[in-house]
């Protein structure tokens, strides 16, 4: 195990985060309750074919695998994902393929069709990078539309705007709905701290991650589609980030990087919280250790440890499903939808 100090790396950060939340079974459990209720009322999940699904911000397609398996939905799905990292959505040997192919193969899934583009989703062309080579993706094709935990990598509030005009306008069916999940801006939660901390814009030179841009997305989408008369339904949630908590001796060996190598050496699972730590606020070791400011390191680990502490080892996810779908949809389809949401436990 090792820790790059000179620059935040996503891909080497991410793992230990996700090994440490309740945050994808939870959503999981959430999205396959909805989506099996909508298909008993015959709602978006309906009719004898392969409904099409894009997945923005697709990652390596594990959480779209989660928010699938348990869908009950005989036809199957087209399943089209994108991601901005070629190493996710290269279209010969990316991991989104190989996740995607495994979850065919092992039953998890009915995939009647699957591919994925690497691309900018927020550039507003969408429907280019829902293709393939051999079959366009057509207008509104796209019953469900996912994008989980992507606004963040807005560089602009304006990215925002421009995903969510594009994916109403241009992606959804005239009967589908967008599925946004985000954390929101509570105060000492999770996106509290990543606003606070992370949103330096120093922070960027040194990160393959852009600094924050956007404090509170559940907010600004709820702004964006108030400001453009497109529905959005929302349920608030939570989950937690789970610590190891090591003791004082070993947890102030996080104020200094220098000290990362022999953490990772000789106490691994205090250098795994270390990680989790550092996904919060995704700023490059060196630059966050030498900002003295209010918004350093090490101001950043007086306020984040006492909260850790005090909660037992639980720093709190303030989780958002927001669900979005055409201006101008009928009224009973958006009845439907919201009893349906409204009708989803989260226990």
């Amino acid at each position: 195990m090792s820790i790059t100090i000179d620059t935040y790396r996503y891909e080497e950060i991410y793992p230990s985060f996700k090994a440490a939340t309740d945050e994808k079974e939870k959503t999981a459990r959430i999205n396959a309750a909805f989506l099996n209720r909508l298909a008993d009322e015959g709602v978006v999940l309906k009719g004898n074919d392969p409904i099409s699904i894009a997945d923005i911000g697709s990652g390596p397609c594990d959480t779209l695998v989660k928010y699938l398996t348990g869908v009950k939905f005989n036809p199957g799905f087209k399943v089209r994902a994108t991601d901005y990292s070629i190493e996710y959505t290269d279209e010969r040997n990316g991991e989104a393929l190989a996740t995607l192919a495994a979850a065919k193969s092992a039953g998890k899934l009915k995939l009647v069709d699957f591919s994925a583009r690497a691309g900018d989703s927020f550039a507003g062309h969408l429907i280019d990078l829902l293709g393939t080579h051999d079959a366009p993706a057509r207008p509104r094709e796209f019953r469900i539309v996912f994008a989980s935990h992507v606004l963040y990598h807005c560089e602009t509030p304006g990215s925002t705007e421009r995903l969510i005009e594009d994916v109403t306008r241009n992606v959804l069916a005239d009967d589908g709905i967008c599925i946004l999940y985000h954390l929101a801006k509570v105060p000492r939660s999770f996106q509290d701290f990543r606003a606070r901390y992370g949103s330096n814009s120093a922070a960027a030179a040194h990160s393959n991650t852009p600094a924050v841009a956007i404090d509170d997305p559940p907010a600004k989408v709820s702004e964006v589609c108030a400001a453009r008369d497109i529905p959005c339904l929302r349920k608030d949630f939570t989950a937690d980030l789970r610590f190891a908590i090591p003791d004082e001796k070993i947890w102030s060996y996080f104020r200094d990087p220098q000290k990362y190598e022999e953490l990772c050496k000789n106490h691994p699972a205090a250098a795994e919280d270390l990680k989790r730590l550092m996904f919060v606020t995704q700023r490059a070791l060196n630059e966050f250790a030498a900002d003295s400011s209010p918004t350093g390191l090490s101001a950043y680990l007086d306020e984040v440890g006492e909260v850790v502490k005090r909660n037992g080892g639980i720093l709190q996810l303030a989780e958002s499903m927001q669900v979005i779908y055409r201006p101008g949809a009928s009224a009973d389809l958006g009845k439907r939808i919201g009893t349906a949401l409204s009708s989803v436990s989260l226990a």
